[in-house]
């Protein structure tokens, strides 16, 4: 049986087509196991303005009529999917029209919605957040990964913003890290304040107009230069190296337009103001197409539209070849951190240059091999990537097993140690 799997789908700023994403991505894993989408954009109704099928019950029902939300989820009828392709595809919609407690929920809301989330009858569940950050997106993303990022060449701020993305995530888990209560401190020496000493270079390197720790990465530095081989130098390290990023380039219209307006600033923007140590995937793209858009307007997503027929036919000698190319632009695991002299890492736009010419090479090489490809090739693609990574390696590398809380994190990430996590959570809210 596949391990559980939440995936959040996001995106720095609206208009980069996430929600379409979003839908037709569950659609397509639904092909292979039970996926709910769940809306998250609750201020929009996105989703059931995407979807042309009757919905009896929402989040609404879920947050004022205390509905179980697994009894809130709509599923296709036969007008939609006449074949019943889909028929292990469910989704929860958004309420009707905007309602405030529900579009901003509080600490309350959010908590049952996260427990309910972690316990729907599924093998996949993608969220589609809403767009930018707040504390109703970041609240609702993996730890160690970004879930899905979309971006496109046609929004540079959209592309930019995705990067903050990034930069919130890791922050809160060294923020939890290193709060006073956490397990952590009780493991050093407490000669220094190092709970202080921490949380003012964090500050220092969180604040966009203080120069003086300009990313991540400087941050690391600094501790190595300061304290060695130290518990605290370790943990800050080994954060940074084991975060992943995955992002899907939608609006797709080929490599050098792509790679010059979407992912180099995007990855420009991650390496001088977060880190260069993040591993980084382009899970694939999605091209540009008017019928895309045509059936949105008709509020039936694309992947159930019926395939035009297909200019070359798919083998099983072509599918082997496919599963084999599906490791592009998966980084090989990385090797425990160590800690090194500010000299032998290398600098800032070395690391850039590194990013950008693996990135470079990933997008040429997947279009020697997809340039043919129609939509529906392409998020089959994007799905089988996904899956793939999912299946080879740790549940924490893409999405997670649940939404947690700050509580549950902070017990996970010390559930291997000794260290004794009766903590007064209070300091953590």
């Amino acid at each position: 049986m596949a391990i559980k799997r939440i995936i959040p789908v996001s995106s720095g700023k609206g208009g980069v087509g996430k929600t379409t994403f979003a839908i037709n991505f569950a659609l397509a894993l639904a092909r292979h196991a039970p996926t709910v989408l769940v809306d998250l954009d609750t201020g929009t109704s996105a989703i059931r303005n995407a979807i042309d099928v009757p919905i009896q019950k929402d989040l609404y029902h879920f947050f004022r009529k205390n509905e179980p939300l697994e009894n809130c989820i709509s599923t296709l009828d036969s007008k939609l999917d006449k074949d019943g392709k889909f028929r292990q595809f469910g989704f929860v919609a958004g309420p009707l029209h905007l309602i405030e407690e529900i579009t901003n929920f509080g600490p309350a809301y959010k908590a049952k919605l996260m427990e309910a989330i972690n316990t729907l009858p599924a093998d996949y569940v993608v969220l589609d957040l809403r767009a930018g950050l707040d504390a109703n997106v970041i609240d609702f993303l993996p730890f160690s990964n970004s879930g899905i990022l979309i971006f496109t060449p046609h929004l540079p701020s959209a592309t930019l913003a995705a990067s903050d993305i990034v930069k919130a995530i890791l922050f809160r888990k060294l923020r939890l890290i290193f709060s006073k209560s956490s397990p952590f401190f009780d493991t050093v020496d407490h000669k220094l304040d190092f709970w202080k000493l921490i949380n003012d270079l964090i500050d220092r390197v969180e604040d966009v107009y203080d120069s003086s720790v300009q990313n991540l990465d400087a941050f690391a530095l600094d501790l190595a230069e300061n304290l060695g081989d130290h518990p605290i130098t370790r943990t800050v390290q080994t954060t940074i190296d084991e975060f992943r990023v995955h992002y899907v380039l939608n609006l797709f219209n080929g490599v050098e337009d792509s790679f010059n307006t979407a992912v180099k600033p995007f990855l420009d923007n991650l390496t001088r103001n977060v880190s260069a140590r993040c591993g980084v995937t382009n899970l694939g793209w999605i091209t540009r197409s008017d019928i895309i858009h045509q059936a949105n307007c008709n509020r039936i997503p694309a992947l159930l539209l019926p395939a035009k027929k297909r200019t070359h036919k798919i083998d099983r000698i072509e599918k082997e070849l496919d599963d084999l190319r599906l490791a592009i632009g998966l980084e090989p695991a990385k090797k425990k951190s160590k800690i090194v002299s500010p000299l032998e890492v290398p600098t800032m736009e070395e690391a850039l240059e590194d990013h950008l010419s693996r990135q470079l090479n990933t997008l040429k090489t997947m279009f020697d091999q997809k340039k043919n490809d129609d939509f529906y090739a392409n998020f089959d693609y994007v799905t089988q990537r996904t899956l793939f990574t999912m299946k080879n390696r740790r549940p924490s590398e893409l999405g997670d097993v649940r939404i947690y809380s700050p509580q549950e994190m902070l017990a996970s990430l010390f559930a291997k140690s000794n260290v004794p996590t009766t903590i007064d959570w209070s300091e953590l809210e």
